[in-house]
């Protein structure tokens, strides 16, 4: 079963990591026809809250307690209900197959079964 939520996609090192706050679908928030999940922003304010330690502990990159959530890639995955088919938002410059293959592992996509769009609240400066 998919998973919906936000993410971001971060260079970390020499490769790409990913920052994913995500739920099951009974978890899920409805919105008109679809099912979602989080707030980029409030995610991104409370991992940078954690501090280093708790975040190196976690997993998760350092990049919240340095940067703002708007510089990295991200994107958001929902549930269409109707249509019973995840929707895949993301910034362009995520739309490369090492990108689409760690957000299509994070949120359990099944190859060629999702929605891939953009959307002009997803545009980085990195």
């Amino acid at each position: 079963m998919p998973l919906v939520g936000i993410f971001w996609i971060i260079r970390n090192g020499s490769g790409l990591a990913i920052i994913s706050d995500l739920v099951e679908l009974n978890a899920a928030e409805p919105y008109g026809e679809f099912l979602t999940y989080g707030g980029h922003y409030d995610y991104w304010a409370a991992l940078a809250a954690l501090g280093a330690a708790e975040l190196r502990r976690r997993g998760v990159p350092l990049a919240p307690l340095w940067s703002e959530y708007e510089e990295w890639p991200r994107g958001r995955v929902v549930f269409d209900v109707p249509r019973k088919t995840p929707v895949l938002y993301a910034d362009r410059k995520l739309h490369r197959a090492e990108s689409l293959s760690l957000i299509q592992h994070r949120f359990n996509l099944p190859d060629g079964a999702f929605d891939l769009r953009t959307d002009s609240h997803y545009n980085s400066i990195r």
